[in-house]
Parts: structure tokens; sequence; C-alpha cells
């Protein structure tokens, strides 16, 4: 397959057959730090050839590099047809890669949910303890997103129980955070300050915004148990950090905690300016931070007595969240402005608000509560179905893979059985039954078949003792009719499946495939009674011919000779045991 003119260049460093060693010097041409275009191109021809060579684990392997090269719908196609080949392969690393590529390529947070939590338990099933940390992460920050505390909660708090396992703090910091802000959120702050303190310890001196968040958490913890001037301290060593990294979100939540700490310092003036900085930040980008500002700053100035502004800083808010449908606001926003009317003496205006608060209160609970369960729930159950349906066809492949390998061993058996049984030497002339090389290469081929399957497997080693041989003819030719009596017995008493074959020279030995001792016992009780009562045709020869026979299941014994030496053992109890006995070991 010729590369297109663009990529002419990349000839020379390609094999020129059109094989598996092309598909990968190809794939190792898209990871080099090439431009783009050029990359998408690479992995593009990878994929088409190896399609061509009808390779599925080198065409699954282009699909990822293209889903992770390229963005968008036609990256998330890529990386999922990648994951059923992988699937099918039962290459479970690359299928987790797939996983989690495809959760970074999912915008919507409700369909990265059920991503998220496949990702989660492929790596633990893998297992990839450190995939699963960062996935879990990232698991608990959507959920926290999503308003649900309870289950964010348990994926932090799962991610810190992997870092501690494999010694993996530093990789902990995202979750510490997460835990940290879920207690600050449910105004624990005593609760909130372990975990904060941990992240700040893995973070320290690292300038990033994950330190910033660790800082930013502590004072806010701070300041909730009424010590502003601590709060003071670590938030003005998080205010450059957020500043340095550009996140909104996170600059305006420090700035508005900063702004309080004024105030419980008694600096209005600074209060004030950092909550219009504050404003100014999150009005365009962060709907929900701007919302939470306009109330503190409501607050703000309340408390300074500056009821007018006040009260149009939370008409405002009652207007945005019209525009922007931020949860709560609208219900926080009446409270306040019932406060600001009960402040100025007006009960009718308080009663109102107050009426308007509730309403909205439970109105939007209701409403957020019910539609925040039921997405979760959905997208869980989402997550769970697709793990359960992998898990299916995992176990379907499972099954067609043994049932085939099952049949291939049978006609194996079956063709060298028929093999054998044209070679006279695989025959045993004194006594008709099969030889013993053939009876052993039979036993090998259902021990391994029955391992491998976990099948039952039963062997029984049956020897023939002639007390009285008659004295009016050769002893030796009524030993061989003996033989060959016992042989038809046999033969006539199990079924077409079974084995009888020669074992020594006065012994059989019989193959039970796929049966346990006790499915076999009824068969050699009906030989030895058939044996007991057999007439021989010469007198006074009645109850001259005794069989015993030693039984025994392969249960845990490991190997074919060891499985012979168990069932010549127990023969030998049997025959100590008397004549025409069956000696059993299950």
């Amino acid at each position: 397959m010729d590369l297109p003119p663009h990529l002419h260049p990349f000839e020379a460093l390609l094999p020129q057959e059109p094989g598996p060693a092309r598909v990968d010097a190809l794939l190792a041409l898209s990871a080099d730090p090439h431009p783009l275009p050029e990359q998408v191109a690479l992995a593009g021809q990878a994929r088409a050839l190896a399609a061509s060579l009808n390779d599925p684990a080198r065409t699954a392997r282009a699909e990822l590099r293209l889903g992770t090269l390229q963005g968008g719908p036609e990256a998330l196609e890529q990386v999922r047809s990648a994951a059923r080949r992988f699937e099918q392969l039962r290459d479970a690393p690359q299928e987790l890669a797939c996983a989690v590529r495809e959760a970074a390529l999912l915008d919507d947070p409700l369909a990265r949910l059920p991503a998220l939590l496949r990702a989660a338990a492929l790596a633990a099933e893998t297992p990839h303890p450190l995939t699963e940390l960062a996935v879990q992460v990232q698991l608990g920050t959507l959920l926290r997103d999503l308003g649900s505390a309870a289950q964010a909660a348990a994926a932090f708090t799962r991610a810190t129980e992997l870092a501690a396992t494999h010694d993996a703090r530093a990789q902990a910091t995202g979750a510490l955070l997460g835990l940290g802000e879920l207690h600050l959120d449910a105004g624990d702050a005593q609760a909130a300050l372990e975990p904060l303190r941990a992240a700040g310890h893995l973070t320290h001196g690292e300038g990033t915004a994950a330190q910033a968040r660790a800082l930013g958490g502590l004072g806010r913890a701070y300041a909730a148990q009424g010590d502003p001037a601590r709060a003071a301290r670590f938030l003005d060593a998080a205010l450059p950090l957020a500043e340095r990294h550009g996140e909104p979100a996170l600059l305006a939540g420090l700035l508005d905690a900063r702004a309080a700490t004024h105030d419980a310092q008694g600096q209005p003036g600074e209060a004030h300016a950092l909550l219009r900085r504050s404003l100014t930040l999150t009005e365009q980008d962060s709907p929900g931070a701007h919302g939470r500002t306009l109330l503190a700053l409501a607050a703000h100035l309340a408390a300074q007595g500056r009821a007018a502004p006040a009260r149009e800083t939370l008409v405002w808010a009652l207007r945005f969240d019209l525009d922007h449908g931020q949860g709560d606001l609208s219900a926080a926003a009446h409270l306040a402005l019932a406060d600001l009317a009960e402040a100025q003496g007006d009960p009718a205006e308080t009663a109102a608000q107050l009426r308007a608060w509730a309403t909205g209160l439970d109105a939007q609970r209701r409403r957020d509560a019910a539609a925040r369960d039921a997405q979760v729930q959905e997208a869980t159950y989402a997550a769970r179905e697709a793990l359960a349906q992998r898990a299916a066809r995992r176990d379907t492949l499972h099954l067609l893979e043994g049932t085939v390998q099952d049949a291939s061993t049978r006609l194996a058996a079956m063709q060298v059985m028929l093999e054998r049984w044209r070679g006279t030497s695989m025959l045993d002339t004194e006594s008709g039954a099969h030889s013993r090389p053939f009876g052993l290469e039979v036993l090998t081929l259902h021990f391994n078949r029955c391992v491998r399957l976990r099948a039952p497997l039963s062997l029984a080693v049956v020897g023939v003792e002639v007390h009285a041989p008659p004295t009016d003819g050769p002893a030796d030719l009524f030993v061989s009719n003996v033989l060959s009596a016992v042989s038809r017995v046999l033969e006539g008493q199990v079924r077409a499946m079974d084995t009888v074959a020669r074992f020594d020279r006065f012994k059989f030995m019989v193959i039970f495939p796929e049966t346990a001792p006790d499915g076999a016992t009824h068969p050699l009780e009906r030989v030895i009674e058939q044996v007991r009562t057999y007439d021989w045709g010469v007198p006074g020869m009645q109850g001259a011919v005794s069989v015993g026979v030693g039984l025994v299941g392969r249960g845990f014994v490991q190997g074919v000779n060891l499985l012979i030496d168990a069932a010549d053992a127990e023969y030998y109890r049997a025959r100590r045991q008397g004549p025409n006995t069956l000696s059993i070991t299950r």
C-alpha cells in the first residue's frame, strides 16, 4: 500500500513489504513529534493497512492512536471501535486505555459519568491501581459538580485508599482536595482540615493551582471556625497562585473568602473592592461563582447598613438567576431580602419574601434533587448494564472457545483411535481388547481435556484371577479364553465413549471420560456379577474365575501416571478384601 504524496518522505523509513512490520513502523512514526496532520495521516495509513491484512490487534491500536490524536465525534467513534476490538482480543489494558480516552472526549457530564464508571471498573479488574486512582479523582469531581456529594465522597475515599495502598500519595492530591471541599460545602470545617492539610503538605512549594486550592480551603476552614487572622494568612498565600494560573472560578472563590475575612477584621473597604473584582472575573464564564459573589456582596452591604444598594444587588441576583438558572440562588436572594425587610421594620415585605423563599426553595430542592438523582442513577445503571453485557459477552466467548477446543480434542482423539485401530499393533491379540499403548494414549487425551474443562474422569483397573485352571487341556489356552471373555463382558457393560484396554498380564484398564466414580460404579458392579455367574463350559469351573476392581476419580491427582498408580493400588486393596470386590477412591 503506497503512501500519499505528502507522506513520501517517510517511505524510506518504512519496510517495503505491506505486512505487520510496516503497520508497526507507521504507528511508531505517528507517535514521533511530527506535525499533527502528518501524525493523523500516518495513523490512518496504519489502520487501513492493518484492516487489509485482517489484523484486528493492529487495527485496534491504529484506531486508538487516531482517537488519541484527534477530537470530536470522529475520534470518539475510533476509540469505541478500538474498545470493541480489544474486548474481543481480551486485551484488558488496552481496553482500559480506550475507556479513559472515551471519558476524556465526552463533554456532556451525564454522558461522561457512565464512561468514567466503566473505566474505574476496568481499572480495578485489570488491575491498574494508579489508573484507577486517577479515574476515581475525575469521577469524584464530576459527581460533586452534579450535586451527588455522597457518591463523590465515596470516589475520593477510594482514591485515597489506593494511594495509601500503592505508595502513591502524591497522586492523591485531587482526592484530598475534593474531600476537604466537600466537608466545607457541608459546613463541617473541622473535618475538612485533615485532608486539606495533607493536600497542602503534598503541594508545598509547587506553586500550582492545587496548592492554591489547598491553601484557600484551609483559609475558608479557619474562617468558619472564627479565626479570621489565621484564615487571612492562608488566603493571602493562595491568591497570587490563583492569579498566576488564571482560573476565574478559583480566584473568585478566594477573593470572596478573603473579603469575608476583611469584614470580620473590620476592613469593609478592602472587602468591597475584592467583591467587585470577583464579580468582574465571573460575569461571563462562571455563572455559579458570579451568583455566590452577588449574595456575598449583598450581605456585605447589608452589614454596613447600606440597605438600598444591598436590595439592588439582591434584585440583580434574582434577575441573574432567571437568565442563567443557578440552582438555589433565587431562594437565597429571597431570604436575604426578607432579612433586609425585617431589619427595616417592614413585616409585610418580610412575610412576602419569606413566602417566596419557602416556595422557591422547596420547589427548587425537589426539582433539583429529583432531576439530579434520576440523572446520576440513570448514568450509573447505564454503566452497570454495559459492564454486565461485557461480562456476558466474555463468558459466551469463553464458552464458545471451550466448546470448539473440546470438539477439536474429541476429533483428534477419534482420528487417533481410527488410525490406531487400523494398525494391529494397537490391538491386544490375546484378549481382543485395545492394547496398553493405545489405552495410555487415550487416557492422556481425556485427562488433559478434563483438566482444561474441569470435567470429571474415572479410571478402573480390573484384575482377573483364575484359581484352578482345568487339568484336561492347555492351561494357557484356557487363560487366554478367560481374558477374551472378560474383555467382551467389559465391552458389553460400558458405554461407547468409554475405553477398555489391556493393562497388564491379567489386568484391564477402563477409562470413563466425563464420569465421576459414582457414575462408573454401576457398570463395574454388573461386570463383577456377570463374571461371577459366567458359564465357562468346563465342568467344575463355576466360581474358579473372579475379578477385583479398583476405581479412582481424577479429583486433584496431578498427572496420568499418578492416576494409574492410584487405580492399581485400589485394585490391590480390592484383591485383599476378597474375590469379586470393588474398591473405590473418590
